[in-house]
């Protein structure tokens, strides 16, 4: 199991404990809904005013989607994931930004789409939830 030595003090070290699959999906369930919008996703938060730093992992036109959206709507929390199985046909993209404030769902959906039209047209589909913060 552990083995000591004689200058490390015993009772400063304590075995971890290892997570059981069940214990796993209890902490899972106790996640904010905001944090489990997508399955494995990759979100990034960002509590200033800067731009949203892209995260590790993202393909090129996640990230083309991730900057286009960053740039115009200065985003608190953004995620843009291929859900098309890496062929680019759909995205879920999850966005709360400050220029939603005041507005419908509709119109903030609109504004989406109106800043991606030129890459929603290559698209078969759109999974898209927005947020005023």
């Amino acid at each position: 199991m552990f083995k000591f030595t004689k200058t490390i003090n015993k009772n400063a070290f304590q075995p971890t404990q290892l997570l059981k699959n069940s214990q796993l999906h209890q902490i899972e369930r106790r996640v904010p809904l905001q944090y489990r919008f997508f399955a494995n996703s990759r979100i990034i938060s960002n509590e200033s005013t800067t731009k949203l730093s892209p995260p590790l992992g993202m393909d090129d036109y996640e990230l083309k989607i991730f900057e286009i959206l960053n740039e115009k709507l200065s985003p608190k929390l953004l995620t843009v994931r291929d859900v098309s199985g890496g062929c680019g046909s759909m995205f879920a993209i999850n966005i709360q930004s400050t220029k939603f404030k005041g507005t419908t769902m509709i119109k903030q959906h609109r504004l989406v789409n109106e800043i991606l039209k030129d890459e929603i047209s290559k698209w078969h589909g759109l999974q898209l939830k927005t947020n005023a913060v």
